[in-house]
């Protein structure tokens, strides 16, 4: 099943758009999770394990476990096979950030698309059309960055061209382009934070899927993204729901959240919306 399928059937189940980020930062790892030979699998595996009923999509972040080598790169293959058995329709969005030219993008994309077979990677799109195709070609589907939720998007994201427009708007619009070709096998990251300039982007590209970092921790409103974002979005919260606890309830404590979280999701879920067919 494509992506975009996946995503339809599971915002329809659950009525909700949480995407929880798992980005197992060691030093917050509770005590009795780093003594284990798997701290990252077992940690993320305990949060997938409490949270997986609530969530669209999870993101595992690259990052966290590249930083320990061969031996991280085997807590993540095992963690993505985890949560493939334990919930085949939940989405796998791996934020891996690539960016290089065709032949090495299509190195990375054997990798993520066959290897590890998730749904969705998130790239940077800055080298063009030949950095973005591999994974395409490969039958993925991909998160552009567009608008970042950090504080440094403010030196080159807004960036004015000739034509006016800012260089985030630019990006929207050429990824827009491109899903012309590659229906429905592109998405765009757009910072939640970013409340007027989501409406901006949403214009744009009224089809794509938004992936939005900056829910909890970075202190973006629901009731404030909602009337721009539209309904093709997943709205990612990972620091607010894995650290809530770094004592033997930590899991609970994910568990929690991650249902207050997806209870106010579900007051903006348009049942209207989704009785068309989105496929």
């Amino acid at each position: 099943m494509l992506f975009f399928e996946k995503f339809v059937n599971r915002v329809k189940t659950l009525k909700s758009f949480l995407c929880i980020g798992l980005d197992p930062e060691y030093e917050k790892l509770p005590s009795s999770i780093k003594e284990k030979k798997e701290p990252l699998f077992e940690f993320c595996k305990e949060i997938v394990k409490k949270t997986h009923s609530y969530a669209v999509a999870f993101k595992p972040n690259i990052a966290f476990f590249e930083r320990f080598g061969s031996k991280g790169f085997s807590q993540l293959e095992k963690l993505i096979v985890y949560v493939r058995r334990l919930d085949p329709n939940v989405i796998i969005v791996l934020d891996a950030k690539r960016g290089d030219l065709f032949n090495t993008a299509k190195e990375y994309s054997k990798y993520y698309f066959r290897e590890l077979k998730v749904d969705s990677i998130t790239i940077n799109p800055y080298m063009g059309r030949d950095s973005v195709e591999p994974y395409l070609n490969e039958g993925g589907h991909v998160f552009s960055l567009c608008l970042t939720s950090n504080s440094g998007a403010y030196d080159l994201q807004y960036l004015k061209l000739n034509s006016g427009r800012e260089l985030f708007l630019k990006v929207a619009e050429y990824i827009t382009l491109l899903n012309r070709e590659y229906e429905n096998r592109l998405g765009l990251v757009v910072g939640a934070n970013h409340k007027e300039e989501i409406a901006r982007i949403r214009e744009s590209s009224p089809k794509l899927c938004f992936l939005m970092p900056g829910i909890g921790a970075q202190g973006a409103n629901l009731q404030e993204i909602f009337p721009y974002s539209g309904q093709f979005v997943l709205l990612n919260s990972s620091r607010e729901i894995l650290f809530g606890s770094q004592g033997e309830d930590f899991a609970e404590k994910s568990k929690e959240k991650s249902v207050q979280i997806f209870s106010s999701m579900k007051h903006f879920y348009d049942p209207s919306f989704w009785e068309k067919d989105q496929t």
